[in-house]
């Protein structure tokens, strides 16, 4: 195998790690987005419930 051959198995080595790290990234980011969805409806679900309580009128001790 000549150094140019073994040069080029090399670098198609990294690119597939590299792909591979992007790919477990994008795993990542997914999961990240719906745990941040996930929050945010529970966020809202509590302010509605505060609403449903408290319909625009703070209690008395404030």
């Amino acid at each position: 195998m000549s150094e140019l051959e073994a040069h080029v198995v090399h670098q198609e080595g990294i690119i597939q790690d590299l792909s591979n790290d992007i790919a477990k990234q994008w795993e990542s980011i997914d999961a990240f987005t719906r745990t941040v969805e996930q929050l945010k409806d529970q966020l809202l679900n509590l302010a509605d419930g505060v609403q449903f309580i408290l319909p625009g009128k703070l209690p008395p001790q404030y």
